[in-house]
């Protein structure tokens, strides 16, 4: 017969389990013999007739028993705690879903007048409320985020000043009723890109002249670049984070190494996805002439680099290498340090795969053969451990949440 394990369920809120032992404590209480003085008969009563009088508890307290009288002492006690806990939890369940359904929705707020309105609910919008909370504009922002997309509200709540309304997709059109033209910014951050652009297209046909005060994110940038003579995309200002992030670490880091070397550097990017890419693109607009060589490493790097190559350069200053392959695979490693790696100056390494424990084991073993060489390794979030460890190994740590909060122009939340 297999063992029964009983484990704490996290799925069940703190109220929920208090609930539950508000009810044993009474349940208890009654099934030890206490006895009650408006209903002598309960001592004698069965257990679905004493449960039923634990329940309303919660509703009457005691009222209609009377005061818990005979058995044990801690048994009385155990009643007379439920007698009191009951109605105070019931109270307090009541007083919260009125304040649920008096919580305004988007269309509700009284004034939008000099605020900045954000528009999201993922680990964007938190970075950029970290940079509002900072420049202490925070009693100068409304976020709305969708209801459906799973926010984490507590932490937008956590920021003092900040109102957050929670709405439902449809509800964005209610926006309309607003004086749109009054609003300090509009910053479209949501997780979806379609969301973004409808309520862009939203707010310009709307009001045409509220392009300058909307910016908004857009995550694919294939898509970007091909709708970029679109009206939304003209008259609004888009962004994607990746191309932040690129911008920030190219300019940070990769710049300052190639104005210290003599030579064109040679630079490796294991991993070749969005970040990559950006990180490419940036080095061509403003490092050009600053490298030589350049090799990708990444499962599928020959579709990655045509993919970057439809809005790329005209001209390419500097070779190009692709590897195909995993960056733990050592035969890929193996080729192209006899490839590209043909003399003693060390190369660039950026490590952005989306696997960070890998990025970091990638970066310890490329330090242990390449001493002066410039190594990057990103994280995907903040990570005192990974910023430790590449301190001790002379790596550079970088993430992508605080690479494109740092990045964020002042423009957008003054």
């Amino acid at each position: 017969m297999p063992n029964l394990i009983f484990r704490f369920d996290p799925a069940l809120s703190w109220r929920s389990w208090t609930a539950i032992l508000i009810f044993g404590a009474g349940f208890f209480g009654f099934v030890m013999g206490v006895n009650v003085s408006d209903r002598p008969d309960v001592v004698n009563a069965g257990l679905l007739t004493k449960a039923y009088y634990s329940l309303g508890l919660f509703v009457l307290g005691g009222m209609d028993l009377g005061t818990p009288t005979g058995g044990p002492l801690y048994a009385r006690i155990l009643l007379w705690i439920a007698y009191f806990a009951a109605p105070i939890w019931t109270a307090s369940a009541v007083l919260e879903t009125i304040l649920h359904a008096l919580r305004p929705p988007a269309w509700r707020v009284k004034s939008i007048k000099n605020k900045i309105v954000i528009l999201g609910g993922g680990e964007l919008t938190l970075g950029f409320l970290n940079r509002i909370a900072a420049s202490g504009n925070s009693r100068k922002t409304i976020v709305i985020v969708d209801e459906n997309l799973h926010p984490e509200l507590h932490k937008m709540r956590s920021y003092r000043g900040i109102r957050v309304f929670v709405v439902s997709g449809p509800q964005y059109h209610r926006l309309k009723r607003f004086p749109l033209h009054k609003a300090q910014k509009f910053l479209l951050l949501s997780e979806k890109d379609e969301i973004n652009f409808e309520v862009a297209s939203l707010l310009l046909e709307h009001d045409p002249s509220l392009g300058p005060k909307i910016v908004y994110h857009v995550s694919n940038l294939r898509f970007l670049r091909v709708l970029k003579d679109t009206r939304v995309a003209r008259e609004c200002t888009t962004f994607n984070q990746f191309e932040l992030a690129a911008t920030q670490l190219a300019r940070k880091q990769m710049m300052q190494r190639f104005n210290e070397t003599a030579h064109r550097d040679t630079v490796v990017l294991a991993g070749f996805g969005r970040f990559g890419q950006s990180i490419l693109e940036q080095l061509e607009r403003h490092a050009s002439g600053a490298f030589n060589h350049v090799a990708i490493i990444d499962r599928e790097a020959k579709q990655q680099a045509l993919i970057a190559d439809e809005h790329g350069v005209t001209k390419r200053e500097y070779t190009r290498h692709t590897y195909e392959g995993d960056i733990d695979d050592p035969e890929v490693w193996q080729r192209l340090f006899s490839d590209v790696l043909t003399n003693d100056e060390e190369p660039v390494f950026v490590i952005t795969t989306g696997d960070d424990q890998t990025n970091l084991r990638c970066a310890i073993w490329l330090r242990s053969k390449f001493s002066n060489a410039l190594i990057i390794s990103r994280t995907m979030a903040p990570s005192y451990f990974a910023k430790g460890v590449c301190d001790e190994h002379d790596v550079v740590s970088v993430n992508t949440a605080e690479l494109v909060q740092a990045s964020i122009p002042h423009a957008w939340f003054r």
